[in-house]
């Protein structure tokens, strides 16, 4: 019988998410041809397959991190420290470029690298109980530091021609990291819709006692996924190393807020409980189609940053006000 309740309470769970994350997905989805089709008028340069694929090759480090962080917010959590993450990764894995390790060694560094980064996360925020918020902002100052001091603050520069083809590389005209990027979210995508690991990460999102008194490890399910975090981290970290071709201390300071935001414009609340891989997806392409047109039409940098803030701030009040909030009296 408690086996019978704990599967009725989590098909109720998925089938009010699946209505919920439809209607996030058509919004989005919405938005993004509205901003393809404004700058296809604005620019005669925009609406060419040449320019898509550069947007693609430079949407898989925030892509990379955001189809991870999905699950995190999802699971009612948040990481805020992932650019220093992949700050730390670009100087191991171009460390381990200098030294002419096999490419093979430099790549699961790498990903080991943003493993631990993630781990050390999960260990603080399951372990320890410390807040996700607090932990992830103490870890993005540590690590931020860790990575200016294994150079001493100075720029590595890669050498390895296998890690270069793999930033800046087409394999049959379509760039290496795009096709990195799609392949990582189907892999995600089905995790998270057919696997039992990915629905607990939803139930847990939804109601964390319940879960638990489901039989749900919450704490241990919470944990696994930072630590996957930090290996996607370690990813996004490879992917930039190898585009810019150096290992920068000071690199992805923008990523997280960049892939908050991605995640946030595919559906997923900061309450947790809601969201999908794909409303992620088109998230990224959403921010980086908008970054890449107003490029073309020559806007200052410093509006961007005021436009990409506000393009934000209007995602996350939409979802405020799909939560109630304007019902609400305190």
């Amino acid at each position: 019988m408690k086996e019978m309740n704990k599967q009725s309470t989590t098909l109720r769970i998925i089938d009010r998410l699946k209505s919920s994350n439809s209607s996030d997905i058509m919004t989005v989805l919405g938005a993004y041809l509205i901003l393809v089709i404004f700058f296809s008028i604005k620019s005669p340069y925009f609406l060419r397959v040449n320019n898509f694929l550069n947007i693609g090759l430079y949407a898989a480090i925030m892509g990379a991190v955001a189809c991870s962080m999905t699950f995190i917010n999802v699971s009612g959590c948040i990481d805020i420290s992932v650019g220093s993450q992949i700050a730390v990764v670009g100087m191991v894995v171009a460390t381990l470029s200098r030294l002419e390790l096999p490419i093979g060694i430099i790549i699961l560094g790498g990903l080991l690298a943003g493993g631990l980064c993630g781990a050390f996360n999960g260990f603080f925020i399951t372990k320890i109980k410390i807040n996700p918020f607090i932990t992830t902002i103490a870890s993005m100052q540590i690590l931020r530091g860790i990575a200016y001091l294994i150079s001493n603050g100075q720029t590595i520069v890669v050498t390895n021609d296998v890690l270069k083809f793999i930033g800046r590389g087409r394999f049959f005209g379509i760039p290496v990291t795009l096709i990195i990027l799609i392949i990582m979210y189907l892999i995600f995508g089905f995790v998270g819709k057919y696997t039992v690991f990915g629905r607990s990460i939803y139930m847990i999102g939804g109601n964390a006692q319940s879960s638990f008194l489901s039989g749900i490890k919450v704490q241990k399910t919470k944990f696994i996924i930072y630590a996957i975090n930090g290996v996607m981290a370690g990813a996004a970290g490879i992917m930039l190393t190898a585009q810019t071709g150096a290992g920068l201390p000071m690199a992805a300071a923008e990523t997280n807020m960049q892939a908050l935001s991605a995640v946030i414009l595919g559906g997923a609340g900061l309450t947790g409980g809601k969201g999908t891989i794909l409303g992620t997806f088109i998230g990224v392409f959403v921010l980086s189609t908008l970054n890449n047109g107003m490029v073309m039409l020559n806007i200052q940098t410093f509006w961007q940053q005021v436009i990409v803030g506000t393009v934000l701030l209007i995602a996350v009040a939409i979802d405020a006000i799909k939560g109630g909030s304007l019902k609400r009296k305190i």
